[in-house]
């Protein structure tokens, strides 16, 4: 469940941070309106790290995770129907779907780390890693392809596909195996280097149980 929400999460962000400009051009946006775009779609994913962390720590995370691309479907619809109603919408729609699809990678990285032990967090952060990477290489090809045959509405629907897959996965694997009782605190898991993984191993400390 987790190296598929690494891989969905990695369909939504790379797709928008790479394609997004293209999205923007052929909706419209100028120059600097498109780096607005891309600035608004951060933002929302920066509001919704609390929140969530919060449901992800109460709550079973595979729920989390299904609730949220649920969630993203709808933005993606959102999204692509209130491109025609200008500039201020389609920024509205950046940061709904920042909201929706940014903490996807982090809920998907703590549920991994839920079953695993101290010594193994590295080699698994590096393993969920590379299967974003597999992700945000195929997904911008596919997406800016998909563009230039049915245009840029079919950034959304891609990414719309590839969340309610997860939701059918997610709810598959719920019928499949349990979840622990004790996990490890939610924290926000940049994208950057596999050296993280030693940090998080340092600051997640003792698993809890939730109430």
């Amino acid at each position: 469940m987790a190296a598929a929400g690494v891989v969905v999460a990695a369909l939504s962000s790379a797709s928008f941070r790479m394609v997004g400009p293209i999205y923007g051009q052929e909706v419209g946006l100028r120059t600097d309106q498109i780096a607005y775009f891309l600035a608004a779609f951060v933002l929302g994913g920066a509001l919704a790290q609390y929140p969530i962390g919060w449901l992800a720590d109460k709550y079973d995370r595979r729920w989390v995770l299904i609730w949220l691309s649920a969630a993203a479907v709808v933005s993606c619809v959102i999204t692509t129907f209130i491109a025609a109603g200008g500039t201020v919408m389609i920024m509205v729609g950046a940061v709904l779907f920042g909201l929706t699809t940014f903490p996807i990678y982090s809920v998907a990285t703590a549920h991994a780390h839920d079953f695993a032990s101290d010594d193994e967090r590295v080699e698994l952060t590096a393993a969920l890693m590379f299967f974003f990477a597999l992700g945000a290489i195929a997904s911008p090809l596919l997406s800016s392809n998909l563009i230039n045959w049915y245009g840029p509405s079919a950034l959304f629907i891609m990414i719309a596909v590839g969340h309610i897959a997860l939701v059918v996965f997610g709810l598959i694997r719920m019928r499949a195996r349990d979840t622990v009782e004790e996990r490890t605190p939610y924290i926000y898991a940049p994208r950057t280097s596999f050296v993280v993984g030693r940090l998080f191993k340092l600051q997640r400390g003792k698993k809890f149980k939730p109430k």
